[in-house]
């Protein structure tokens, strides 16, 4: 039965006897003294002695002052000051992505070139013409593949280098006609010319070559020159020419044709509909954008576009949208059906069916987010009333500034006004007689500029400015020295002369 709102207690409270202590510490030393001796012989007493064993333990371990038992307190420590209790804090910290990057582009780079390395020689090798023999030419032949790849000398090698076992009567020596190493004879595999020119130019091939469809590992090898394989690999091999390769280079083929069967893989329905709906999404950004501008200059009166190009963008932006809600209603769909996943598989099958929701929920949402921020294509009444209104506020702008214009001419004083005084106005400009700027033209620039001063300080003088006197009177002074000094280096030139 609950307790009523009443009875409700807070504070350290037993929870057996319901007695209120005041700390925590009088409230454990109650439960220890007298309730743990109570429930010692219960399941629960025996939980609590174990504890209290823990405890003293702990106590023993932190009390004796022992070097070794010290070591051991750290794991049993309490203390909140107490720094390994503590969350340890980042340290320095550095990043390999860059020199990831590096590592991984400098290895793609070797793989990429060591593969068309490799594909260059096969079509040098596999090619047909009439000078170049076939495989039915064994000497003829050899000598054409040594012409192309190297071969490295049979006495230098003593091991094969795939297996390591050393070559014997039993063990033949034999050369890859790719790299020119030598190699055994259960380590050589066999490349058909077919599968040569597949790997050299895949979108020509009208369909796989036998051993390589439907095939990751081995698929190269389906004709291993095995003791046990011979009779079938002549039956295979009579027909069409081939090529003897070491482990390394059918290695690097083999990449070669995964990469090709990766790109020529089906793709699930699920993933080529998804991508329609990123294309979509790609071109409704591009055009909802232009499509708000259009609209929002359209409903303040401007110009600059019509109604019928908002029309053709609202029907392009209609198009994406039922793109995108048909395409994730198929995906959907999909979900129900999982065709290429097996009956057994459930937990595939779950999450087959979650993708496909979850594809479905992102369309809805970028469907809703597009559709409450794009706004519908106003009607011709609209345009022509939002550019009247525009009409009407540039007209009454226009009057306003006029009137401000006209009360500002108002308010300024006429210049010819009798009671404007000639000493009031701001700033002095002395003016020359043109017909003395005439006949002192043929003089010397000196002399001019002593005249045009001996002007200004007349006229300073008229006009009561006494401070421009001065410093017209200084600069005449300044003149007046420096046409001395010309004077004078003319008299010298002249006596010199």
């Amino acid at each position: 039965m609950l307790q009523a709102v009443g009875d409700v207690r807070e504070g350290f409270i037993c929870p057996q006897c319901h007695q209120d202590m005041s700390t925590m510490e009088m409230l454990q030393v109650h439960f220890q003294d007298i309730h743990m001796k109570q429930s010692s012989s219960t399941v629960k007493g025996l939980f609590s002695f174990a504890k209290q064993k823990i405890k003293s333990v702990q106590d023993n371990f932190t009390n004796i002052p022992n070097e070794q038992t010290n070591n051991y307190a750290q794991y049993f420590s309490s203390d909140q000051n107490d720094s390994s209790s503590k969350p340890q804090q980042i340290g320095y910290i550095r990043s390999y992505t860059d020199r990831f990057k590096k590592e991984r582009k400098a290895q793609h780079d070797q793989i990429s070139i060591e593969t068309t390395r490799l594909l260059l020689r096969i079509e040098k090798l596999i090619s047909t013409g009439e000078n170049i023999p076939k495989n039915a030419n064994t000497k003829e032949r050899r000598k054409y593949e040594q012409d192309i790849v190297e071969w490295i000398d049979d006495a230098k090698v003593t091991l094969c280098p795939s297996c390591a076992k050393s070559f014997n009567l039993s063990r033949r020596k034999h050369h890859c006609r790719l790299d020119g190493f030598v190699i055994c004879d259960p380590c050589s595999r066999f490349l058909l010319f077919s599968k040569a020119r597949y790997l050299i130019e895949p979108s020509t091939s009208s369909s796989l070559p036998n051993g390589l469809s439907l095939q990751r590992s081995n698929s190269l090898t389906s004709l291993n020159s095995t003791t046990a394989d011979n009779s079938a690999y002549k039956d295979r091999t009579n027909n069409e020419d081939y090529l003897r390769i070491c482990l390394s280079c059918q290695k690097v083929l083999q990449r070669r044709y995964d990469q090709i069967c990766f790109k020529n893989t089906q793709r699930d329905e699920v993933f080529v509909s998804y991508e329609k709906i990123v294309e979509a999404k790609k071109i409704l950004d591009e055009i909802h954008s232009t499509y708000s501008t259009m609209i929002e200059s359209l409903l303040n009166g401007d110009t600059k576009y019509q109604i019928v190009d908002a029309q053709k963008l609202y029907r392009q932006l209609s198009t994406c949208y039922d793109k995108i809600d048909s395409t994730s209603k198929h995906i959907s769909k999909l979900a129900d059906s999982c065709l290429n996943i097996d009956e057994d598989d459930t937990q595939s099958i779950i999450r087959y069916s979650a993708l496909c929701r979850n594809m479905r929920m992102y369309a809805i949402h970028v469907l809703q987010n597009f559709a409450i921020s794009t706004r519908r294509v106003p009607s011709e009444e609209d345009v022509k009333r939002a550019r009247e209104e525009r009409k009407r506020l540039i007209e009454e702008r226009i009057e306003s500034e006029r009137a401000a214009k006209a009360e500002l001419a108002s308010r300024i004083p006429l210049t010819d006004s009798p009671t404007v005084k000639k000493k009031e106005v701001s700033g002095w400009r002395p003016t020359i007689d043109r017909n003395l700027l005439v006949q002192a033209q043929e003089l010397n620039p000196l002399v001019q500029q002593v005249y045009q001063v001996t002007e200004y300080i007349r006229q300073a003088q008229i006009a009561g400015r006494l401070d421009e006197v001065e410093s017209l009177k200084l600069n005449l002074k300044e003149l007046e020295q420096a046409l001395n000094h010309a004077q004078q280096q003319e008299n010298v030139s002249t006596f010199d002369s």
